[in-house]
């Protein structure tokens, strides 16, 4: 993802990046067609000279295009805010509709009180903290009110808004048991806060609002992820808004700098145990205001050890017997039976520390009940209804819970619905949700990253895959080229053993660089968080060796190949790993709106990546050039080594760019969005790399063939050999930089295991259709996190273990075999 250029003249740079490259292209086509030595030798210094000072001064530009200090980085900053603002609202009301908590007759009973646990302090603590001690103090929301003691020391749900408002440490702490209702809170605390900014005319007094984010902490690992780092990479990940033109990850930095933004930290139970501690000193250290929302064991326990100094701590209390049972009352399904309700509600209201008002004592177990069984279904409910109020059937409220839990899938899955039809039988459903929730357990995730799903598969048979593709490939290559330019001059080709274990080896360089690039666990965010790109630093030498060996080994002869090509191997490798690992070029505005055509969004994304580029295409241009340049004199040596060096600079430069840069920025987030997008990126990927790279070659071999052979021979032999070499070179760039496509062989994977449908993505949306799943961001997650454990506790006692465990974490384990009877409705693959 690109920074923001505020103070770039955005034409002069284009003009300038453009004036570069058609006056290197003139120049080697002037090479090839004068004659005269006198001419060359002036073309030479003439082009040497404007060149120079051309490179320098896009050089200089690209390097000052750093926003300046002042009014328009702060005019950004407040526009970012405004975008993030508007989307955020729309998120999360549909995120409030979609877990049903805009009910105002009925709304959640979500109760809570001062944590009497040690780590919370005492309220006036809180209240009083005006020593400077922590954070800094932020100012009271306007319409609220400062906290006080009492304030602080019970309320109801929407009370949560008017704590966040008037605690002027900024730090606040909400715990509860699973199913408590945390997510519910948070959700309604962040939309009051956005409903608030919303309603402020003008764009000081909105200011005073910090924009209030929801974020989980599944992928950020406080011992490796500087805090503010990960949470920029999030917010470019999770909200559209700020990865469109004129934003980028500097303006996302500038926000949390300039205080704008408020982070709602739901789910601190999801950082790993070893390392809560650190990432409370690191929330500490947060100059926004931050509420966290945790389950009360994990945080205290993290607490003791780095206290959260200045926080107002609060706790969801258990939902009381009497109002369970007036949500019985109210939530009854319709021609539910009136006595059988009545004892329903009495039996929870006459025992309140009964099993069944314990088992109902949370807003989630509540709910549970309410979507049992769908509209209607009223047998299904009264049976249920039965069960309930029969003496000793649940001797545990956990008992209850595993019989309100085993009824979501029923409830969705159900077999001819009219109205809501699936597309796979329950059997499959349980099935296959087990093992993702098993999976999702045993790394302890509430949130599902199809990109991410490599873990679940071990790597090494994608990387024998992509080394035997890569084998067949090159193989074929020189079959193609053998057949179509055998007869047309006098030629040498390379024959098919030398060109398998060519392919072979890029084949391994290709499944390195995918498995390498799918660790980084980045999908929207860019590629410059790690100081050396392995993965591009890999590709640029393998690039720049072959391309060396081409062009200089049928002249020159080993000696001089084996001279030059380690070192142009090695210089490019380390050069494109460095510049691929930065933040990249600030492209112009102009080559990033949404409507931008597409020739300038392509000289976009090749400013982003001209390091890489210049980094591969110096190398191969120098390495191939200066040792024909000995061999058949200046001019050729010009010719070959500025062709070559500049379409392997374009060639990087644009797979660099289009890694980093999203193609389509505007669209929604989530999961399926995020798959097409990244299908998109790989296929733009792919094609441009193809057409530079098949251009170096298919030149580079038409100059080898001119030397012998009249062009009418040559151009046609070099045709041949950019069309063959582009295609697949193209098609291995592409696949190098996609994610989907990598997902999509690990679905395979698990499908032959048994654990997943062949069409994941598919089942997926299905499951979400049918609000067993919903989404997060470019996540998926179940519906209630209890309802994961509920399936991977069934799936493990299913299997005798957790799948991952136990088997090297590759999941490569045997499974039992499938259920016959569980066909799908539409499609046998599923």
């Amino acid at each position: 993802m690109w920074p923001h250029n505020g103070g770039l003249p955005h034409g002069r740079l284009v003009a300038l990046v453009v004036f570069v490259l058609v006056v290197t292209a003139g120049f080697t086509v002037a090479l090839v067609v004068v004659d005269n030595e006198k001419v060359v030798d002036l073309i030479v210094s003439t082009a040497a000279g404007v060149l120079s000072v051309a490179v320098i001064a896009v050089w200089a530009s690209l390097r000052g295009g750093a926003p300046p200090v002042g009014a328009d980085t702060s005019a950004t900053s407040a526009q970012a805010a405004e975008a993030l603002a508007q989307e955020a609202l729309k998120l999360y009301e549909q995120r409030q509709d979609e877990r049903k908590l805009a009910d105002r007759e009925h709304p959640v009973p979500v109760t809570w009180r001062w944590s009497p646990h040690d780590v919370a302090g005492r309220p006036e603590d809180v209240v009083g903290a005006e020593d400077g001690v922590g954070p800094p103090l932020f100012d009271v929301l306007p319409g609220t009110e400062p906290a006080s003691a009492a304030m602080l020391a019970q309320g109801e749900l929407d009370h949560l808004f008017k704590v966040y408002g008037g605690v002027r440490t900024g730090r606040i702490v909400v715990l509860g048991a699973p199913g408590a209702g945390k997510s519910a809170a948070a959700i309604r605390t962040v939309l009051k806060v956005l409903q608030l900014r919303d309603g402020l005319a003008g764009e000081e007094a909105r200011a005073r609002v910090p924009v209030p984010v929801l974020l989980t902490p599944h992928d950020w690992n406080p011992k490796q992820d500087k805090l503010t780092d990960w949470l920029v990479g999030r917010l470019l990940s999770d909200f559209n808004s700020l990865r469109r033109a004129p934003f980028g990850r500097r303006s996302v930095g500038q926000l949390i700098g300039d205080r704008r933004i408020a982070l709602f930290f739901d789910g601190f139970e999801d950082i790993a145990a070893d390392q809560r501690a650190e990432a409370l000193r690191a929330l500490q250290g947060l100059r926004i205001p931050l509420v966290i929302f945790s389950r009360r064991e994990e945080f205290t326990r993290a607490a003791l050890q780095t206290p959260l100094r200045g926080a107002a701590v609060l706790e969801l209390d258990p939902v009381p017997a009497e109002v369970a049972a007036e949500r019985l009352a109210v939530w009854r399904p319709a021609g539910l039976p009136p006595a059988l309700r009545q004892r329903l509600t009495d039996q929870v209201r006459e025992e309140p520390v009964g099993v069944l008002a314990q088992a109902l004592s949370t807003p989630l177990m509540l709910t549970l009940l309410r979507d049992a069984f769908p509209d209607g279904d009223t047998e299904g409910f009264a049976a249920l209804a039965g069960e309930l109020l029969m003496p000793g059937r649940f001797r545990e409220p956990q008992d209850i819970h595993d019989r309100l839990l085993g009824r979501v899938l029923p409830a969705a899955y159900l077999p001819d619905y009219p109205e809501s039809p699936s597309l796979y039988t329950l059997d499959q459903a349980e099935r296959w949700l087990g093992h993702i929730a098993a999976r999702m357990t045993a790394t302890n995730t509430q949130q599902l990253a199809w990109w991410r799903v490599h873990d679940w598969a071990s790597a090494s048979w994608r990387i024998l895959g992509g080394v035997v593709g890569g084998a067949l490939a090159a193989g074929l290559i020189s079959v193609l080229v053998a057949r179509f330019t055998d007869e047309l001059g006098e030629r040498t080709v390379m024959g098919v053993l030398p060109a398998a274990l060519a392919g072979g080896a890029l084949g391994l360089a290709t499944g390195i660089v995918t498995e390498q690039r799918a660790r980084s666990g980045l999908l929207l965010r860019g590629s410059g968080r790690a100081d050396f790109n392995a993965g591009m630093g890999l590709m640029s030498a393998l690039a720049v060796g072959a391309a060396v060996a081409l062009a200089v080994g049928p002249v020159t002869g080993p000696v001089a190949v084996a001279i030059a090509a380690p070192v142009a191997t090695l210089t490019a490798g380390v050069t494109a790993g460095l510049a691929a690992a930065g933040e990249g070029m600030t492209p112009p505005l102009a080559t990033r709106s949404a409507r931008t055509r597409p020739p300038m969004r392509f000289l976009g994304r090749l400013i982003a990546g001209l390091p890489a580029g210049l980094a591969t295409g110096m190398p191969a241009g120098l390495a191939s050039g200066i040792p024909l340049g000995f061999a058949q004199g200046t001019r050729r040596g010009l010719v070959v080594g500025l062709a070559i060096g500049l379409a392997y600079t374009v060639a990087f430069g644009l797979i660099d760019g289009f890694t980093r840069i999203s193609p389509d920025a505007g669209s929604p987030v989530g999961p399926m969005s995020a798959w097409h997008q990244d299908r998109g990126q790989s296929l733009s990927t792919g094609v441009v790399f193809g057409l530079a790279v098949g251009f170096a070659a298919g030149l580079t071999d038409t100059l080898a063939m001119a030397r012998h052979d009249p062009l009418g021979v040559a151009i046609p032999v070099g045709l041949i050999t950019g069309v063959v070499i582009g295609m697949i070179t193209g098609i291995a760039a592409g696949l190098t930089v996609s994610h989907s496509w990598r997902t999509m062989v690990v679905f395979v994977q698990l499908w032959t295991q048994r654990e997943l449908p062949l069409r994941v993505m598919r089942f997926l949306e299905d499951a979400r259709r049918l609000e067993v799943l919903r989404e997060s961001g470019p996540y998926y997650e179940f519906r209630h996190a209890r309802l994961r454990d509920h399936l991977a506790r069934r799936q493990g006692q299913g299997q005798g273990q957790v799948p991952g465990q136990g088997q090297g974490g590759d999941g490569t384990g045997r499974r039992p075999e499938p259920d016959p009877t569980a066909v799908p409705r539409t499609t046998p693959s599923g």
